[in-house]
């Protein structure tokens, strides 16, 4: 038992990039996350430590994952499956084993794996039909490397990275087979463009036009890839940029692949591991939609949504549902590396995570904003790789948005940290249910405003897989909700990013609710166990008048852009 807690010592303090990780340090005060979670689940596996991610929700630290955890053993073969399917429901196999003979009779003969499509990559898709908004879920990532361009060895970083993630050798087939689908081609030409400049100011002029999209045509997402590449070269260094249907890839994964595409650009690629990766990224994907369809039908799943989404009225004032979400404005606030740290320490102060300090500080905010103290309710989005091994690296889109519900905004601080804690806490357990499928059943939306929060730490490991410099990270896509909040921590500062449908929500009233935000976290940082009701800030007067330019509820059907 020695052993084992060196080892996930060894696990934590790794993850969490600290080394002041002790026996005692609790997983999520130490600015763990769902994703690093999953990292840490998989590298016990790997050591012969049958850890899974409920026991380190629960437990956290590593003395009582090692006294009340069960399977803790040096030596044990993990379990690596995905959650068991309900009744009915397939479990997850090798390619092709969630389809029913029927649909695998009607495929082409050039595809190397289909699947079901996931509820989101449905009504994504749906929403790309009916919008008329080609460039809806369209994200895209950029970054520059100071360092000149060898265009040979690129298109074979390119091609090297597209054989190693299905997803981006994957299209979707929504007519042809019993159920939505995506397939995944055996071969598919890698779409890579490359543009040169005559000085730095000309390059950020072509690169500023793919992130703008004013030179992008639609992606269409019958046809694969639905992922391309751009290069703008100089002398001495190069742009990169990496676009994307969002059906296919979330925030992680974009952030993840760019450190692939880094180290395969300078170290080559290897053809059997590049196999290797394919084949596990196709288990993880089929290990996901199993757990989906599993959620799916869990009566216990549908009862926590259903309490959650609750009977209260909602935040703004409903509009015809044919009305489609056009969240083309952005509100930006940069939050100082002070604050970000401070809001640190109040989350191992209160012994939870970041994160939950952040949605705490949103709910609050909110119910400021709106006036409202009891029975809030607002998305939340989690991540749903699943307990499989190597999840943490895959590309995809393994994301679920659902609701949360605050009995009260209220009172002190550590109170209403610890509700928003233990929220998430009690939804991860049932966090592959469809959110469509809670649309369905409520008959309405399920909440309209939602919380995000990112921490990619994939741009640290980016930093470290390149031997040189990487410069001006960037990111740009449309969020497909009405008012869609993403708080992100980039190293030791983070920014606060509103997307938002000017068409529903006036930017007064979207800014008056960013100071109510920044106004929260202040506070909050200042004094983590202090009584700060929601209606005793001083933005709540200005933000409920101006709440009245309110006019529209969101499209349940849609999904975070990270």
């Amino acid at each position: 038992m020695e052993k084992t807690a060196g080892t996930l010592l060894a696990i934590f303090r790794e993850s969490l990039a600290a080394s002041e990780v002790t026996l005692d340090s609790k997983f999520y005060a130490m600015g763990g996350d769902s994703l690093l979670a999953v990292r840490v689940v998989n590298e016990a596996r790997a050591n012969g430590i049958n850890l899974s991610l409920r026991d380190l929700l629960v437990h956290q630290t590593v003395r009582a994952l090692l006294q009340n955890a069960a399977g803790l053993q040096p030596g044990e073969a993990p379990d690596t499956t995905a959650a068991a399917p309900a009744a009915g429901v397939p479990a997850a196999g090798g390619p092709f084993s969630l389809l029913t003979d029927e649909d695998r009779e009607r495929l082409p003969d050039s595809l190397q794996d289909a699947l079901p499509a996931s509820a989101l990559q449905t009504g994504m898709l749906y929403l790309c039909e009916t919008s008329q908004d080609p460039h809806l879920y369209h994200s895209v990532e950029g970054w520059k490397v100071c360092a000149p361009f060898d265009e040979d060895r690129f298109r074979a970083a390119v091609q090297g990275l597209t054989r190693r993630h299905p997803a981006l050798r994957t299209s979707f087939d929504f007519g042809d087979l019993s159920v939505p689908a995506q397939l995944v081609w055996q071969q598919v030409e890698p779409e890579l463009r490359v543009e040169h400049a005559e000085s730095a100011d000309q390059a950020l002029l072509q690169v500023d036009d793919w992130r703008s999209l004013r030179s992008a045509a639609p992606l269409d997402w019958r046809t694969a890839p639905l992922v391309r590449f751009l290069v703008v070269t100089l002398p001495d260094s190069f742009h990169v940029a990496l676009s994307a249907h969002h059906a296919v890839l979330d925030g992680w994964s974009f952030s993840r692949l760019a450190v692939e595409l880094v180290h395969l650009y300078e170290a080559g690629v290897d053809p059997a591991a590049a196999e290797r990766v394919a084949a596990v990224n196709a288990r993880v994907q089929h290990d996901f939609i199993a757990a989906e369809l599993a959620a799916a039908a869990s009566a216990e799943a549908a009862e926590h949504w259903l309490a959650q989404a609750g009977d209260a009225a909602g935040l703004v004032r409903p509009v015809a549902p044919a009305h489609v979400v056009d969240a083309a404005e952005r509100y930006e606030l940069d939050l100082a590396a002070d604050l970000v740290g401070s809001l640190s320490d109040a989350a191992r102060v209160l012994g939870t995570s970041l994160k939950s300090v952040l949605l705490a500080a949103h709910a609050s905010a909110l119910g400021a904003w709106s006036g409202r103290e009891q029975d809030l309710v607002t998305g939340l989005v989690f991540n749903t790789r699943p307990e499989s091994e190597g999840s943490d690296r895959a590309s995809g889109l393994f994301l679920n948005t659902l609701p949360v519900r605050f009995a009260t905004v209220a009172g002190s601080w550590a109170d209403l940290v610890r509700s928003a804690d233990q929220l998430e806490r009690t939804g991860y357990a049932h966090r592959h249910f469809p959110q469509a499928l809670l649309t369905e059943r409520l008959g309405r939306p399920a909440f309209q405003v939602v919380f995000n929060y990112m921490h990619f730490h994939a741009h640290r490991d980016l930093d470290e897989a390149s031997a040189t410099p990487i410069r001006g990270r960037w990111r740009r896509g449309k969020p497909s909700f009405a008012f869609h909040v993403n708080v992100e921590i980039t190293g030791e500062s983070g920014q606060l990013r509103i997307g938002f449908d000017p068409g529903f929500i006036a930017r007064p009233s979207v800014e008056a609710y960013a100071r109510t935000l920044h106004e929260s976290l202040v506070r909050l940082a200042a004094d983590p166990a202090g009584s700060t009701p929601a209606a005793a800030l001083t933005a709540a007067t200005s933000a409920a008048g101006e709440r009245s330019e309110l006019t529209a509820d969101p499209d349940p059907t849609q999904e975070s852009d990270q």
